[in-house]
């Protein structure tokens, strides 16, 4: 008895283990490890440890003690270390242990060294606040470098970053806090996106005066140079005071464009233009980092690490819960080929690219164009080029594996999407069964943003539950592929930069269909530029949209653009200029031979005139068969418009025209005699609706929205720093 009371004692010291038959510990406080338990030395020894008793059928739960554990290589779960198959292994900290995955350093603060009077690029009136930190002498033998980063760029680890006190600072850029009006375009130079590979950099004025008082040239210039959809980061060849013209060095994607709010730029990485607290510039060939400081802080960490943190391969019933992975170059965790394997309860931030990449990404291109050829190898690890290969081949198998969830996590200052996430068979239409649930992802886009959303889902059957998406300049959810659910998600305060661009987006594919958005709440996107909440663009075909409140959801909520069987029900939009907008732009800016020919290769990929496509989605044959450039049969029914100023928008172009049948709907506005809708609280937006609200009478059959379900609830592990 005395030792069952012993035993039950250490089980509580470490966290109560549910039908665990074996337990290793790594770094257990003294005393803390349960009896019975194995102990490792190291992280990959107690992986390895885990998986030799897993191998023989136990059940493993690998605890971890308290403490910020320093990754200088990928952590490993591969096959060989566990089994492709057995029971489940549970990797988490030991209860009320706070665990960290750190893939840079912490700098000790001896290194930082004031600026030397010799340095004239710095402003003598901020002298005494600028540091220079020498990491060579903190045992670093390389730094990441500045690289391109845009539209059509591969996904590549980020360059080294800063953190002061777990907070992620800004490479120094001029302007701090907005971004410049490009002046008149001298040369576009040569445009890749249309098969110009000359890569010649085109030349551009800038306006005002700032430039020309530099004592250097600037390397890089970010921006939108050409279209609002598409950033890019381009070095610079020649800066003409004179003129007043920056000439670069490299083409961008669709060369340069002017004459649009959103065609801005901002230099980056220049010493002279470190004038901002907390800001940094790197000093790659020296190995340095200078930094503003306006007072000293308790922490300085570096990022190091370009592989993902956490590599889980090849095997099933795995989960990783409750530990903080941060401060790192490349991903937090990546996947391929698992089964049943969750992510649970994690934290990532200070992140360079995604946090979590769930099935194999493609190798870098080495050139910069949008056509990738028939052959672009897989590889692991990594996103690359896989938005560019799956744009051009969209059945690719990344590999992913079925029912892996990423649940309860909370992703905060990535670089570059938060969660990127395949599975599922284009060519059979097998399900994946992947998932991603009540995830908060935010401020997710500090290096790139094109093409990075918080959530990337391709493949078949996969879902996105109850997440909140919030404070990006870009897309919030974009996917490709079939049958995915998209549902109770809360998204606002994204697309703050962009132009033409949807919280939600989807396109140029006719054969993904059978995809689903259901109560989903919208808001707060500005209607500056051509921003929309959901965005079915270029000939998107089949998306069911059912009881979603749209408010205060950009220019236009829904953008349909010359798709068909689109089926909108039950919906709310409020506060909108406009409702919608339809179009036909397949039958002329989309009557191309480079468009015919996407769509007549993708219907061809996957071979939709035969089942299971035909069977599945028999209106596919209409699509191959006739004239797929008409949109047709897209219905709206019963849904609400509230001070919504214009239903329709009209299209851009005298010869074009909605293609819609709208029923049982209802447009009404506050004020003027008009009755309202019968909200709960509409001063303080809460759109639940009251038992006896008017819409019920005005459209017979529209059911109330479950308002108070949507969204992130945050998990019993609250995170604190």
């Amino acid at each position: 008895m005395k030792r069952i009371c012993v035993l039950f004692t250490a089980l509580i010291l470490c966290g109560h283990i549910e039908a665990a038959e074996r337990v290793v510990c790594v770094n257990p406080p003294k005393g803390g490890a349960p009896q019975g338990a194995v102990l490792a030395s190291t992280l990959q020894k107690g992986i390895d440890l885990a998986g030799k008793y897993r191998q023989k059928g136990d059940q493993v739960t690998l605890l971890i003690g308290e403490g910020t554990y320093r990754l200088t290589k990928t952590l490993e779960m591969t096959a060989a270390q566990l089994g492709a198959q057995g029971n489940q292994l549970v990797v988490r900290p030991m209860d009320g242990a706070s665990v960290t995955f750190l893939g840079g350093m912490d700098v000790p603060l001896t290194l930082l060294e004031k600026a030397p009077a010799s340095e004239i690029r710095v402003r003598d009136e901020i002298r005494d606040k600028i540091y220079k930190i020498d990491l060579r002498k903190a045992g670093v033998k390389q730094i990441g470098d500045l690289r391109n980063v845009g539209a059509g760029r591969p996904s590549l680890p980020a360059w080294t970053e800063v953190f002061i006190d777990n907070e992620p600072r800004r490479i120094c850029r001029w302007p701090n806090d907005t971004m410049e009006l490009m002046g008149k375009v001298i040369d576009k130079g040569s445009i890749p996106r249309y098969g110009d590979f000359a890569n010649k950099g085109g030349t551009f004025e800038y306006c005002g005066n700032r430039p020309s008082t530099w004592k250097s040239k600037p390397e890089w210039l970010s921006g939108y140079f050409a279209w609002g959809y598409a950033d890019d980061m381009l070095k610079v060849a020649k800066m003409d005071t004179v003129a007043k013209t920056f000439t670069f060095a490299e083409a961008g994607m669709y060369g340069l464009i002017s004459g649009e709010d959103y065609n801005r730029w901002f230099v980056m990485n220049m010493l002279e233009e470190l004038d901002t607290p907390g800001e940094y510039y790197l000093d790659v060939p020296n190995q340095t980092v200078w930094v503003y400081l306006d007072k000293i802080p308790e922490s300085i960490k570096v990022s190091l690490l370009a592989e993902p943190m956490l590599s889980i391969e090849g095997v099933e019933n795995v989960e990783v819960r409750g530990i903080s992975f941060e401060c790192t170059r490349g991903a937090g965790i990546y996947m391929e080929r698992t089964e049943r394997t969750v992510v649970r309860g994690c934290r990532f931030r200070n992140i360079g690219t995604q946090a979590v990449l769930v099935g194999k990404g493609n190798a870098p291109f080495d050139y910069y164009g949008q056509q990738v050829g028939k052959e672009w190898p897989q590889v692991s690890g990594m996103l690359g080029s896989m938005p560019l290969v799956m744009w051009q081949h969209p059945s690719l198998d990344r590999q992913a594996g079925h029912n892996n969830g990423v649940v309860d996590c909370v992703i905060y200052n990535v670089g570059g999407g938060g969660i990127n996430m395949g599975g599922g068979n284009r060519l059979t239409l097998e399900l994946g069964g992947n998932y991603v649930q009540n995830c908060s992802i935010s401020h997710y886009n500090r290096i790139e943003k094109s093409s990075r959303p918080a959530i990337y889902i391709c493949g078949v059957g996969n879902r996105i539950s109850n997440c909140e998406i919030f404070d990006a300049p870009s897309t919030a959810i974009q996917f490709n592929g079939n049958d995915h659910l998209i549902e109770y998600c809360n998204i606002h305060n994204v697309c703050s930069e962009i132009d033409d661009l949807g919280a939600i987006y989807n396109g140029r594919d006719k054969t993904e269909l059978g995809n689903k958005l259901m109560y989903n709440y919208v808001h707060h996107l500005s209607a500056k530029h051509r921003v929309a909440g959901f965005y079915h663009d270029d000939g998107a075909c089949n998306m069911t949209v059912i009881g979603n409140i749209l408010y205060k959801a950009g220019l236009h909520p829904v953008l349909v653009g010359g798709g068909s069987d689109h089926y909108y029900e039950n919906n709310i939009f409020i506060d909108c200029p406009y409702g919608l907008y339809i179009d036909d732009r397949m039958t002329h800016w989309g009557d191309n031979d480079d468009t015919n020919n996407t769509f007549k290769s993708r219907f061809a990929e996957v071979n939709a005139s035969q089942p299971p496509y035909s069977t599945k989605y028999p209106f596919i044959l209409d699509y191959i068969n006739n004239d797929y450039h008409n949109p047709v049969r897209n219905n709206f029914t019963r849904n609400l418009f509230y001070n919504v100023t214009t239903l329709v928008r009209a299209g851009e172009r005298p010869y074009e025209r909605a293609y819609y049948n709208m029923t049982n709907s209802w447009i009404t506005w506050s004020g003027h005699g008009y009755p309202a809708p019968g909200f709960v609280d509409e001063a303080n937006e809460n759109w639940n609706l009251k038992p006896d609200a008017e819409v019920f009478k005005q459209i017979p059959g529209f059911k109330a929205i479950p308002f108070d379900k949507i969204g992130f609830t945050m998990p019993a592990n609250t995170w604190k720093d």
